[in-house]
């Protein structure tokens, strides 16, 4: 016999189906209005599709073992996921402005280095021909 997996006991924990009852027509559906009439119909229909599918219950607890799951996995992504999406929003914001004083912290300096060699040419050019007037 092959060993049971973990995850699969916690739902077999949680597997519990009962016995469905035939379902029966109210018994005062000639008393009731129309729209009464139409819905208790409808009900009983439903509830004899899902006795004639399922009588012993798997059908239901099959449905209430979904939407337990549904619970366990939804109400934390959707606290969880909207808080991510605004991090990973503000991280490329933050990295946009990073790059953005990257390239200023590089591009000052290199004008810096040109303003002062332009100076110091312009300078240089002017000393020389000063000196070459006299």
């Amino acid at each position: 016999m092959p060993a049971e997996s973990k995850w699969l006991v916690p739902v077999k924990a949680l597997w519990r189906p009962n016995t469905l009852e035939p379902p029966t027509v109210d018994p005062e559906l000639t008393n009731l209005t129309a729209l009464q009439r139409s819905a208790e119909s409808f009900r009983y229909v439903a509830l004899k599709t899902e006795y004639w599918i399922s009588a012993g219950g798997t059908l239901r607890e099959w449905l209430r073992l979904n939407c337990y799951i549904a619970l366990i996995l939804g109400i934390p992504a959707l606290f969880v996921v909207p808080a991510i999406t605004f991090l990973l929003t503000q991280f490329t914001t933050w990295t946009a402005l990073l790059v953005q004083i990257a390239k200023n912290l590089i591009v000052f300096p290199i004008l810096a280095i040109l303003a002062v060699a332009l100076i110091s040419a312009v300078l240089s050019v002017t000393k020389s021909f000063i000196s070459s007037r006299r």
